[in-house]
């Protein structure tokens, strides 16, 4: 490791008592708003959802689905929150991001795509819905971020795009919001999906959840999907 490898080794012993995590690091200096590129290094972290909140949004969200989402985002920003602490603890600095925060209304964005993160530390790749894929969950997971000067052990993320010819959620989109085009490094969202149509959809069709959720495209990727006999 290369800076500190006791403090690192005390961050990462932290996020390994942690049930139920997935974590990575990543550099994303290059991403990050002017006012925080003195904070270069990533921590990703992702909370899986369960199959039996998922397995019945494939015909739409519930209110199982929409209170898990945000008991997770909770749980995310509480443990964010946790991280960042036990990093100052060591001396350096360090800022968590909200894991579910629009602050960009226009753009319908937060301060800092997870997702940038999440890739480039290695969790998994973005479908063509332009969620998050990890080859254990699928796009079954919520993420967030917190990032620091810490130098952490940063390696090369893959850039393998594994969902192949599937269409699933381009063809089960209600909104008919994702474009159905193939993730690669450095595409654009907009490439992707439509987040507006997106947003407008669950704002019109789901106000009794806020407009926030809908997770079609989550509930029928096959990465995430348990084989039914």
């Amino acid at each position: 490791m290369q800076g500190e490898p006791e403090k690192q080794r005390s961050v990462i012993a932290m996020l390994e008592g942690i049930p139920d995590l997935l974590y990575g690091f990543a550099d994303v200096g290059e991403d990050l708003p002017k006012d925080l590129k003195e904070l270069p290094f990533a921590v990703s972290i992702g909370i899986p959802l369960a199959d039996a909140i998922m397995d019945p949004v494939v015909d739409g969200p519930n209110q199982v689905y929409y209170d898990a989402y945000r008991s997770v985002n909770e749980r995310l920003d509480a443990l964010t929150r946790q991280i960042q602490q036990a990093i100052e603890q060591t001396g350096y600095r360090a800022h968590a991001f909200a894991s579910s925060e629009r602050t960009d209304f226009v753009n319908v964005a937060g301060d800092f795509p997870h997702k940038t993160a999440a890739v480039q530390s290695g969790l998994g790749w973005l479908g063509r819905s332009s969620l998050l894929i990890t080859r254990r969950f699928g796009p079954r997971i919520r993420i967030s971020t917190v990032v620091t000067d810490l130098p952490l052990p940063v390696q090369d993320f893959s850039k393998t795009n594994f969902c192949g010819n599937c269409r699933r959620c381009v063809e089960a989109c209600p909104a008919q919001a994702i474009v159905g085009n193939a993730w690669f490094p450095g595409v654009l969202r907009e490439s992707l999906v439509d987040v507006k149509k997106c947003d407008a959809w669950k704002i019109k069709n789901y106000p009794q959840f806020d407009g926030l959720v809908c997770g079609v495209c989550v509930a029928v990727c096959p990465h995430g999907a348990k084989k039914k006999s």
